[in-house]
Protein backbone atom coordinates (compact mmCIF):
# COMPACT_ATOMS: atom_id res chain seq x y z
CA UNK A 1 0.00 0.00 0.00
CA UNK A 2 1.35 3.10 -0.66
CA UNK A 3 1.81 6.50 1.10
CA UNK A 4 -1.45 7.96 -0.20
CA UNK A 5 -3.22 5.16 0.01
CA UNK A 6 -2.54 4.76 3.93
CA UNK A 7 -3.82 8.49 4.65
CA UNK A 8 -7.22 8.92 2.40
CA UNK A 9 -9.62 10.35 5.04
CA UNK A 10 -13.25 8.13 4.46
CA UNK A 11 -15.01 9.00 1.82
CA UNK A 12 -11.79 10.37 0.01
CA UNK A 13 -10.69 8.26 -3.43
CA UNK A 14 -7.99 8.83 -5.85
CA UNK A 15 -8.99 10.12 -9.10
CA UNK A 16 -5.46 10.69 -10.72
CA UNK A 17 -1.40 8.82 -10.15
CA UNK A 18 0.52 11.50 -12.16
CA UNK A 19 3.31 10.31 -13.88
CA UNK A 20 7.02 11.62 -13.56
CA UNK A 21 7.72 11.71 -17.16
CA UNK A 22 10.81 9.60 -18.45
CA UNK A 23 13.76 12.53 -18.62
CA UNK A 24 13.45 12.26 -14.41
CA UNK A 25 15.14 9.16 -15.30
CA UNK A 26 18.07 10.43 -17.64
CA UNK A 27 20.63 10.68 -15.34
CA UNK A 28 19.87 7.17 -13.53
CA UNK A 29 20.00 5.71 -17.18
CA UNK A 30 23.58 7.11 -17.38
CA UNK A 31 25.06 5.84 -14.58
CA UNK A 32 23.99 2.74 -14.76
CA UNK A 33 25.47 2.86 -18.59
CA UNK A 34 28.64 4.36 -17.49
CA UNK A 35 28.99 1.37 -14.67
CA UNK A 36 28.22 -1.16 -17.34
CA UNK A 37 31.34 -0.05 -19.40
CA UNK A 38 33.19 0.41 -16.43
CA UNK A 39 32.54 -3.36 -15.82
CA UNK A 40 33.23 -4.18 -19.71
CA UNK A 41 36.78 -2.76 -19.56
CA UNK A 42 37.16 -4.15 -16.05
CA UNK A 43 36.80 -7.90 -17.45
CA UNK A 44 39.00 -7.12 -20.23
CA UNK A 45 41.80 -5.38 -18.70
CA UNK A 46 43.50 -7.17 -16.19
CA UNK A 47 45.62 -3.59 -14.83
CA UNK A 48 42.19 -1.83 -14.42
CA UNK A 49 40.92 -5.01 -12.79
CA UNK A 50 43.16 -4.23 -9.87
CA UNK A 51 42.50 -0.66 -9.26
CA UNK A 52 40.99 0.49 -6.34
CA UNK A 53 40.32 3.72 -7.89
CA UNK A 54 37.95 1.71 -10.90
CA UNK A 55 36.42 -0.28 -8.04
CA UNK A 56 35.70 2.79 -5.94
CA UNK A 57 33.92 4.55 -8.50
CA UNK A 58 32.12 1.72 -10.05
CA UNK A 59 31.04 1.07 -6.52
CA UNK A 60 29.94 4.68 -6.07
CA UNK A 61 28.04 4.91 -9.48
CA UNK A 62 26.20 1.93 -8.17
CA UNK A 63 25.03 2.91 -5.12
CA UNK A 64 24.48 6.13 -6.59
CA UNK A 65 22.36 5.04 -9.38
CA UNK A 66 20.31 3.03 -6.68
CA UNK A 67 20.11 5.67 -4.61
CA UNK A 68 18.61 8.25 -7.44
CA UNK A 69 16.22 5.20 -8.95
CA UNK A 70 14.17 4.81 -5.34
CA UNK A 71 14.49 8.36 -5.22
CA UNK A 72 12.50 8.89 -8.06
CA UNK A 73 10.36 5.75 -7.63
CA UNK A 74 9.01 6.56 -4.05
CA UNK A 75 7.68 9.94 -5.39
CA UNK A 76 4.09 10.24 -5.17
CA UNK A 77 1.51 12.60 -6.71
CA UNK A 78 -1.41 12.19 -6.58
CA UNK A 79 -4.89 14.14 -7.10
CA UNK A 80 -8.06 12.46 -5.45
CA UNK A 81 -11.93 14.28 -4.56
CA UNK A 82 -10.64 16.09 -1.54
CA UNK A 83 -6.95 17.39 -1.77
CA UNK A 84 -3.65 17.44 -4.18
CA UNK A 85 -0.94 15.28 -2.56
CA UNK A 86 2.66 15.45 -2.88
CA UNK A 87 5.00 12.69 -1.18
CA UNK A 88 8.53 12.69 -1.80
CA UNK A 89 11.26 10.76 0.24
CA UNK A 90 12.61 7.36 1.20
CA UNK A 91 13.27 7.61 4.56
CA UNK A 92 12.45 10.93 5.79
CA UNK A 93 9.11 11.53 4.17
CA UNK A 94 8.16 15.12 2.85
CA UNK A 95 4.37 16.19 1.97
CA UNK A 96 2.86 18.96 0.59
CA UNK A 97 -0.76 18.43 0.62
CA UNK A 98 -3.63 21.15 -0.34
CA UNK A 99 -7.58 20.79 -0.22
CA UNK A 100 -9.33 20.84 -4.00
CA UNK A 101 -11.48 23.04 -2.54
CA UNK A 102 -8.79 25.93 -1.41
CA UNK A 103 -7.13 25.51 -5.02
CA UNK A 104 -7.03 29.02 -6.48
CA UNK A 105 -5.06 28.55 -8.95
CA UNK A 106 -2.55 25.82 -11.33
CA UNK A 107 0.00 26.76 -12.94
CA UNK A 108 2.33 25.34 -16.08
CA UNK A 109 6.10 25.57 -16.10
CA UNK A 110 7.28 24.48 -19.15
CA UNK A 111 11.16 25.14 -20.60
CA UNK A 112 11.75 25.09 -24.05
CA UNK A 113 12.89 21.42 -23.78
CA UNK A 114 9.27 20.55 -21.87
CA UNK A 115 7.29 21.57 -24.62
CA UNK A 116 9.20 19.25 -26.85
CA UNK A 117 9.49 16.56 -25.07
CA UNK A 118 5.97 17.11 -23.06
CA UNK A 119 6.91 17.93 -19.50
CA UNK A 120 6.40 20.41 -17.40
CA UNK A 121 5.73 21.62 -13.82
CA UNK A 122 2.82 22.13 -12.21
CA UNK A 123 2.31 24.44 -9.43
CA UNK A 124 -1.25 24.64 -7.53
CA UNK A 125 -1.81 27.93 -5.41
CA UNK A 126 -4.36 27.88 -2.77
CA UNK A 127 -5.93 30.35 0.13
CA UNK A 128 -2.92 31.74 1.97
CA UNK A 129 0.62 31.19 1.02
CA UNK A 130 -0.23 27.43 0.62
CA UNK A 131 1.35 25.61 -2.72
CA UNK A 132 1.64 22.40 -3.80
CA UNK A 133 4.44 21.46 -6.57
CA UNK A 134 4.60 18.37 -8.76
CA UNK A 135 7.70 18.55 -10.70
CA UNK A 136 8.58 17.37 -14.72
CA UNK A 137 5.41 15.32 -14.64
CA UNK A 138 4.42 14.03 -17.87
CA UNK A 139 1.42 15.65 -19.95
CA UNK A 140 0.81 18.61 -17.73
CA UNK A 141 -1.43 20.39 -19.54
CA UNK A 142 -3.51 16.90 -19.60
CA UNK A 143 -3.23 16.55 -16.08
CA UNK A 144 -4.21 20.54 -15.11
CA UNK A 145 -7.18 20.11 -17.30
CA UNK A 146 -8.31 16.54 -14.66
CA UNK A 147 -7.80 18.95 -11.96
CA UNK A 148 -9.93 21.73 -12.83
CA UNK A 149 -12.37 19.11 -13.63
CA UNK A 150 -12.18 17.60 -10.47
CA UNK A 151 -12.38 20.83 -8.65
CA UNK A 152 -15.64 21.88 -10.41
CA UNK A 153 -17.21 18.58 -10.42
CA UNK A 154 -16.66 18.49 -6.48
CA UNK A 155 -17.61 22.59 -6.20
CA UNK A 156 -20.99 21.65 -6.96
Amino acid sequence: MSYVEGTLSQGEEIKEKVRLHWVNYLFTWFLCLLVFLLVLLWLVDATLRQSLECQIFVGVAVLWAVYDYLRLATIEMVITNKRVICKKGIISVKTQELKTNKIESVEIKQSILGRILGYGTLMFSGTGTAKVRFAAVDNPWEVKSQVETIIESYAN
